[in-house]
C-alpha cells in the first residue's frame, strides 16, 4: 500500500481578507473594534516516500484515459501518456479501431520514448527503463535514480527525507480576530508550509514517453532517442544517457544549455532543441557529449520545433506558461546549420504541436482544431490549407504512413490522408471521467 504523508514545508503562501464583519456596524455604528475574518483555502503539500515510488511501476488492466499527454508510436503500438499516472498502450493497427489494451502504472510520468521493446519514462526525479515485450506484463528493468535533480520540468519537488510531493491536499482555513475599524487590514506573505488562494480562486494540481530502432515522438516531445543514446531536456538542462543495456543505463555529465527549455527534435545527427527564447542546435559527433552548434532567437513564447530537409519548422503561442503574445508558425533555413535564418512567418490561432510528413504539414491549432496545409511551396504555406478540424482543442501528432494520429483535450483522433483531396475521419479514443 503506498505511504502517503502530509507535511509542513516551508513554501509560498498568500491571504487574501475576503471579510470583514463590523460588530459595531451591525449592532448600532461604528466602535472601536472589528471582527475581521480571513477566509482561505490553504493547499499543503503531500509527499510520496521514494521508495513507494520506485516501487511502484506495474501494468494494469487497461482503463479509459482520463487526462491526454504526450504520445508515441512504435510498431503499431501507439503510447499515450496519461500525466502523472503512467502510459495507456493502444493497439492501433487497425487506426479506424485503436485498441486500449493495457496501462503501465509509472508513478510521475511525463514524456516517454521507445526503444525496441524496452519504454523509457520519468518517474518524476528517476529515469525508469521498462520492458514490454509483453504489454500485459510490463516489467522495470533498469533505472536512474535522481537524475533529475530537484525539481523537475513540471514542479514537483523532491526532500531526500521526505520523498516527493505528489499532490497537494486543500485544507479550509478561517481566523477570526479583532482590529481597529479604522485600521489598515494586514496583506502580505506568511511563509508556513503550502500554497494558500482565496476561495474564489482556482488552483489546478496538475500544474503547480527484437529490434533497437526507435520510435516516433510527436513534436511536444522532452525525450529523443539517437543511437544508443536517449536524450531529455529539462526547463534548462540537457540529461545524456547511454541506453545500449536497459538493464545497466549510464547517465552523462549533463550539458546547460539555457533557461525556459521545452522541446527537443532529434534529425541528421543533430538536437534541435526548442525554448521559450528560441531554438538551440547541439551537434551529436561525440554523442556522450552533445555540443551547441548555433542558436535562434525569437520572441518570448513557446516553441516546438519539427525538421525536414533544410528548414525547421517552428511554432510560437501565447498563454500563461507561455509569457509571450506570439501566435506563428516559422519557416527557417538551416542549410547552413551554423546560421539559421527566419525565412517566412504564418500568422496562427495558438498553435502548438506540430507535424510534416512529404509535402504536408500539421499543425494542431490549439481550441482552433487540426489544420492540414500543402507545404510544398514555403513561401506561400498560409494560402494552402487543405484541411481544418475545427471543435477540438488539438496539442499534438505523429503523421506516419497516411495516418495522422492527433492528441487533443478530449482523446485521441486519427485521419487517413492518403488521398488529399479526400482526408478521411477514421476515429475517437475519448477521454472519460469514469474507469472502466
Amino acid at each position: 500500500m503506498q505511504k502517503i504523508k502530509t507535511v509542513t514545508h516551508v513554501s509560498q503562501i498568500m491571504i487574501t481578507v475576503l471579510t470583514v464583519l463590523c460588530a459595531s456596524i451591525l449592532l448600532s455604528g461604528c466602535g472601536d473594534n472589528c471582527e475581521v475574518k480571513n477566509s482561505y483555502t490553504y493547499y499543503e503539500p503531500v509527499y510520496t516516500t521514494l521508495e513507494d515510488i520506485r516501487s511502484s511501476v506495474t501494468t494494469l488492466p487497461a482503463h479509459n484515459l482520463q487526462q491526454t499527454g504526450k504520445i508515441y508510436f512504435r510498431d503499431g503500438y501507439l503510447f499515450i501518456n496519461e500525466p502523472n499516472q503512467g502510459v495507456h498502450v493502444i493497439d492501433n493497427h487497425d487506426p479506424a479501431n485503436p485498441e486500449n489494451i493495457a496501462f503501465i502504472k509509472i508513478p510521475g510520468s511525463f514524456d516517454i520514448a521507445v526503444r525496441g521493446n524496452i519504454l523509457f519514462s520519468d518517474s518524476y526525479i528517476d529515469l525508469v527503463a521498462i520492458d514490454i515485450a509483453d504489454v500485459q506484463n510490463a516489467k522495470e528493468v533498469g533505472r536512474v535514480e535522481n537524475i533529475f535533480h530537484g525539481y523537475n520540468s513540471y514542479g514537483f519537488y523532491a526532500d531526500s527525507q521526505m520523498g516527493v510531493v505528489t499532490d497537494w491536499k486543500a485544507v479550509e482555513q478561517v481566523e477570526l480576530y479583532e482590529s481597529d475599524c479604522e485600521a489598515g487590514y494586514d496583506w502580505g506573505m506568511l511563509y508556513e508550509g503550502g500554497i494558500a488562494v482565496d476561495r474564489v480562486a482556482t488552483f489546478d494540481a496538475n500544474t503547480a514517453v527484437a529490434p533497437t530502432n526507435p520510435g516516433m515522438a510527436g513534436s511536444m516531445a522532452r525525450f529523443a532517442l539517437v543511437g544508443d543514446y536517449l536524450y531529455a531536456v529539462d526547463q534548462s538542462d540537457l540529461y545524456p544517457v547511454n541506453v545500449t543495456h536497459s538493464t545497466d543505463l549510464q547517465a552523462e555529465e549533463k550539458v546547460a544549455i539555457n533557461w525556459g527549455i521545452e522541446t527537443i527534435f532529434p534529425n541528421n545527427n543533430f538536437l534541435f532543441i526548442g525554448a521559450q527564447n528560441g531554438m538551440y542546435i547541439m551537434d551529436l559527433v561525440t554523442p556522450a557529449q552533445p555540443t551547441w552548434v548555433s542558436s535562434y532567437e525569437h520572441v518570448t513564447s513557446c516553441d516546438p520545433v519539427v525538421v525536414d530537409g533544410d528548414y525547421a519548422y517552428v511554432t510560437l503561442r501565447s498563454g500563461t506558461e507561455c509569457q509571450g503574445f506570439t501566435n506563428q508558425l516559422e519557416v527557417i533555413d538551416i542549410s547552413n546549420i551554423s546560421s539559421p535564418e527566419l525565412l517566412f512567418t504564418y500568422n496562427m490561432h495558438n498553435p502548438h504541436g506540430l507535424g510534416k510528413d512529404g509535402d504536408v504539414l500539421f499543425i494542431c491549432d490549439g481550441d482552433d482544431g487540426l489544420k492540414i496545409f500543402d507545404a510544398s511551396d514555403i513561401s506561400n504555406i498560409g494560402n494552402k490549407l487543405m484541411a481544418h478540424y475545427k471543435d477540438i482543442k488539438a496539442f499534438d501528432i505523429i503523421p506516419f504512413n497516411n495516418i495522422a494520429m492527433m492528441i487533443g483535450e478530449d482523446g485521441l483522433y486519427q485521419y487517413d490522408y492518403s488521398d488529399l483531396d479526400n482526408i478521411v475521419f477514421l476515429s475517437h479514443l475519448e477521454i472519460s471521467d469514469n474507469e472502466e
